[in-house]
């Protein structure tokens, strides 16, 4: 069965290009550009990873994103993603739960690596 993948970003060129790049990899991707959107994508789609872009709506939307993702499936695993090296976003990220904080910008290639380096499949 394909892996669902939550793509969570504000840039609809960067969701748009990410969607097509993973789709055509046989992932199931779903998407959305809103915390509550995100929040409620979450709860629908129950995706198996979230690629989540930290300020959406607010400095730290994404943080509030992956607390309610943890609650809504505390096995999800997530990626926030930076444009600006923040310590204490980082450090608050990674206390919540998060994988690993990647910096933008993310070239597909390390998108997909990311994701099978987590799903453990093999490059």
């Amino acid at each position: 069965m394909s892996k669902k993948i939550l793509i969570v970003d504000d840039e609809p060129d960067v969701v748009a290009f990410q969607k097509s790049f993973l789709s055509r990899r046989n992932y199931l991707v779903c998407t959305a550009s809103t915390t509550p959107e995100a929040i409620e994508t979450l709860k629908k789609e129950m995706p198996d990873m979230v690629f989540c872009d930290v300020r959406i709506d607010t400095d730290s939307a994404g943080l509030e994103i992956l607390k309610q993702a943890k609650l809504i499936k505390p096995d999800i695993i997530f990626f926030l993603i930076t444009g600006l090296i923040d310590r204490d976003i980082e450090e608050q990220g990674m206390a919540l739960g998060a994988k690993e904080i990647l910096t933008k910008p993310i070239s597909n290639h390390e998108l997909e690596n990311k994701i099978k380096e987590a799903f453990g499949e093999q490059s």
